[in-house]
């Protein structure tokens, strides 16, 4: 009765209100539940993503039902839906089909391999990035991305980010690797979800890479996508910079991409070569 009065209690305030819940669970072909996918409505910032075992919800404006809703998950293909298809399923499952890709090789020379650290690794005390994820309403990512200046055949080892102000303790992030157009952040590039999940502190924090085969000969962005535990839940970090230059971030599943001039995320990458 009680779990009665709450979903009737809920409906009426969406519907008061002007809003809807689109909610579900994303599986793949073979019925493994597909947790942290991307779901948004591009490039407008609203968006979440699918928990552990592949739920999700996202509540939206009623004039927004005639939009897009894209599922996007590394290893499957993209799936678009019309967000009214989706409140029709009766099941409220979507199935993610595996992608086919044509990885071309890159070729590390054995010579005496290098190891060079590449990006920014100063910062000044008084410079200041703030998390700010859309998770008033809908559980959301932030994501920070650094280009990346590769000229030569490389092998990611690690990714290093400097915080302060740390109020959480263990923290689940995302690494992802893109393509590079306008400047910005484009295409993922790795083919396997990298989750890192380990204890975060003030100072430099380095995310272990070594396990992966991550070889790439081309500029790209790093980014590191922050996964947040719950829904409107407190400032978790800060990132520290310098001055001058500029930071690349967004704060929503497939939203859009912020440049912010005049600051310069402490961030940088170990690669072998």
């Amino acid at each position: 009765m009680r779990i009665n009065i709450a979903i009737t209690l809920l409906l009426f305030y969406n519907s008061f209100f002007g809003q809807v819940l689109v909610n579900g669970k994303i599986k793949s072909e073979d019925g493994k539940e597909l947790q942290f996918v991307n779901i948004g409505i591009k490039n407008k910032n609203i968006g979440t993503i699918s928990d552990e075992n592949g739920n999700f919800s996202l509540i939206i404006d009623n004039s927004k039902t005639n939009e897009i809703l894209t599922f996007s998950y590394i290893g499957f293909e993209e799936l678009n839906a019309k967000i009214e298809d989706v409140l029709k399923l009766k099941n409220k499952e979507l199935v993610l089909k595996q992608k086919t890709t044509d990885l071309s090789e890159v070729i590390i020379v054995a010579t005496k391999a290098t190891e060079l650290e590449i990006g920014t690794k100063s910062y000044s005390s008084m410079v200041a990035g703030y998390v700010r994820a859309n998770n008033d309403k809908n559980k959301d990512i932030q994501e920070f991305a650094k280009k990346i200046k590769l000229k030569k055949p490389s092998k990611i080892l690690n990714v290093n980010i400097n915080l302060f102000n740390v109020n959480a303790d263990t923290t689940r992030f995302r690494i992802n690797f893109y393509n590079i157009k306008d400047n910005l952040p484009f295409e993922k590039i790795n083919t396997e979800n990298i989750i890192v999940k380990q204890k975060v502190e003030n100072g430099w924090n380095k995310f272990d890479l070594t396990d992966f085969d991550l070889k790439f000969d081309i500029p790209l962005f790093i980014t590191i996508e922050y996964i947040p535990e719950k829904l409107d839940e407190k400032e978790p970090f800060r990132y520290s910079g310098q001055l001058f230059g500029e930071s690349i971030t967004r704060s929503s599943s497939l939203g859009t991409w912020n440049t912010k001039k005049g600051l310069t995320m402490a961030m940088y990458v170990t690669v072998k070569q």
